[in-house]
């Protein structure tokens, strides 16, 4: 993701709960960044999910 969106990357670090060196700014920044972190969040999934098999797939498989 940082590859994708390099000015994201304080987001990204965030939502990996990466800890800021900088304790000045980790001690006042309270930034929460929601409405993007739930948009990368769901770029991430649709990257994931994007050559997997369709669920319905999945329910079809014969069990062993």
């Amino acid at each position: 993701m940082n590859e994708r969106y390099p000015s994201d990357r304080a987001i990204i670090d965030l939502m990996l709960a990466h800890q800021n060196k900088n304790r000045v700014e980790a001690a006042y920044n309270r930034a929460l960044h929601r409405e993007r972190r739930k948009e990368l969040a769901q770029i991430w999934a649709d990257l994931l999910m994007e050559n997997a098999s369709p669920p319905t797939g999945l329910l079809d498989h014969q069990k062993r």
